[in-house]
């Protein structure tokens, strides 16, 4: 029924006329020259709230560049019946202000449509994909989902919930609701959810998303572009739900922009500075071989104190790192079981530790390497260089009183120390491929 209400056919005054309001309650409308409703408020004396208005410092700033006015619905000045149709209204037209703490210092009102697009500009910085639209469903509005990457226990979710809370922070009638988060225990990802024009948009965690990022479709979504599942990569997902899951049943690839504004950041460039920005290693120069062939790889050994460490170079000059040389340094054991020590999944399970999802979908898998300087063959999984220093820089493995220490550059080292805390030390201020030999300077 509030949606028949032409708020602009109410009776108005000017902001600075203020003092012409009646003596009546009311529900009060502020609008400003383009019919955009800035504020809603009740009162049981119209004219008198106006005269001592909590807002109007505020709204005479904004009075300056657009001209404002004052409407009034009047009612029943009872409490409760107020209350409740000014909750409705704000429920109904999201005035930015009613957001916004009076204490703020806000400088202008940000349209809806651009902070939805500041929104999505942020997240696709965090490899935000777009899983797809439904356009059809019983309770929710037309839904358009969205999946942030997170891999184990580690994700983005700390990342993406500061954007979202300064994007919250703006004077908009776009708010981001976190509507549910995991436990800590679970990772704490956050679910999260928006509204923009009768379209609801939902952001939520997805476990091991990288691999759909190599053969996903670029799509654009209130004028941003983001990378989108195809068709055939939602097909699979969906496949692998129930049946009767009534949450999936319309769901469908998105191929048009269901909110085509024009795009304002058409001409900028992405700002990639976020620490914990998925970066996705592949399988460079290492593609998989045929039963029964040998990488042919060479060798130098480095050292670290007392520490040997042996690091593999291909014909492309990449370097790697076998698993027996991390197993030794980790778990002082020279030959670890492939069974008894599962190799691959402990490996997995390592690399998920670490703080950011960098090495996800990285590909494990045992093969036979032969060294050209002595001719010796050997079977073992190659860690990239890069991904092995990565593991022996994990904080996760330390108390916090000796991480500080280290941290600082006070830690003390003893004859007791295992070779994992002496390479850490090391790795905050080094690097292992700055040791390494090149074919020039042999």
């Amino acid at each position: 029924m509030l949606e028949k209400i032409n708020i602009f056919e109410l009776p108005s005054v000017l902001l600075l006329d203020k003092d012409r309001l009646p003596n009546c309650a009311a529900i009060y409308f502020v609008f400003d020259s383009k019919g955009q409703i800035i504020y809603v408020g009740r009162t049981i004396n119209l004219v008198e709230r106006w005269k001592a208005h909590h807002r109007f410092n505020q709204l005479k700033r904004f009075n300056r560049k657009n001209t404002l006015s004052i409407s009034w619905l009047t009612c029943s000045s009872d409490i409760e019946n107020l209350s409740n149709l000014e909750n409705e209204f704000i429920k109904l037209y999201k005035p930015p202000l009613n957001w916004s703490k009076v204490v703020v210092p806000i400088r202008k009102i940000t349209p809806a449509e651009t902070a939805l697009q500041q929104s999505l500009q942020q997240l696709a910085k965090f490899n935000v994909m777009i899983v797809g639209f439904d356009p059809i469903s019983d309770e929710e509005p037309p839904t358009i989902y969205l999946v942030y990457p997170v891999y184990g226990m580690k994700g983005l979710s700390g990342s993406i919930r500061t954007a979202l809370k300064n994007i919250n922070k703006k004077a908009s009638s776009l708010k981001w609701k976190e509507y549910k988060t995991y436990p800590k225990s679970y990772g704490k990802f956050g679910l999260w959810e928006t509204e923009y024009n009768g379209l609801r948009i939902d952001l939520s965690p997805f476990d091991s998303l990288v691999p759909f990022m190599e053969h996903s479709n670029r799509q654009t979504l209130a004028g941003i572009e983001l990378m989108a599942f195809s068709r055939e990569q939602l097909e699979l997902i969906l496949d692998k739900k129930e049946e009767n899951d009534e949450n999936t049943s319309g769901l469908e690839a998105l191929e048009d922009d269901p909110i085509p504004v024009e795009n304002i950041y058409k001409n900028q460039r992405l700002n990639s500075n976020y620490k914990n920005i998925v970066e996705v290693e592949p399988w460079e120069e290492l593609e998989p071989m045929a039963e029964g062939e040998v990488r042919i790889m060479t060798r130098q050994f480095v050292y670290v104190d007392d520490i040997e460490i042996e690091v593999c170079t291909n014909d492309n000059g990449k370097h790697f790192v076998r698993h027996n040389v991390y197993w030794w340094i980790m778990h002082n054991q020279k030959n670890p079981s492939f069974e008894y020590n599962r190799i691959i999944e402990n490996s997995k399970h390592s690399v998920d530790r670490l703080p950011t999802i960098r090495w996800s979908g990285y590909k494990f898998r045992f093969e036979m390497i032969r060294f050209s300087e002595d001719d010796v063959e050997v079977e073992s999984i190659l860690f990239p260089l890069a991904m092995f220093e990565d593991l022996m820089k994990d904080k996760s493995r330390f108390n916090s009183q000796v991480l500080e220490q280290i941290l600082k550059g006070e830690y003390k080292s003893t004859d007791y120390d295992r070779g994992s805390i002496k390479l850490f030390v090391w790795l905050q201020s080094n690097s292992i491929s700055s040791l390494l030999q090149t074919n020039n300077n042999k």
